[in-house]
């Protein structure tokens, strides 16, 4: 009996416990100028790495075509 208690304690306490929040993706039509998205993507690891895709050409200058 002390096995089943234990046991539904365990399994109840797996939903309680924080799962990592994926970050959204970001597209440059988000940012409202160059600026913010180039910000965005110094913060996020650009020029090294872009997941989010916001250097098209890979120049280091995020969402160019933004005013």
């Amino acid at each position: 009996m002390r096995k089943l208690i234990a046991l539904a304690l365990v399994v109840g306490g797996l939903g309680l416990t924080a799962q990592p929040v994926a970050a959204a993706d970001k597209d440059c039509a988000d940012f409202r100028s160059q600026a913010a998205a180039q910000k965005f993507f110094k913060k996020h690891g650009g020029p090294r790495k872009d997941p989010h895709r916001l250097d098209g050409d890979n120049d280091g200058i995020a969402c160019e075509s933004l005013p």
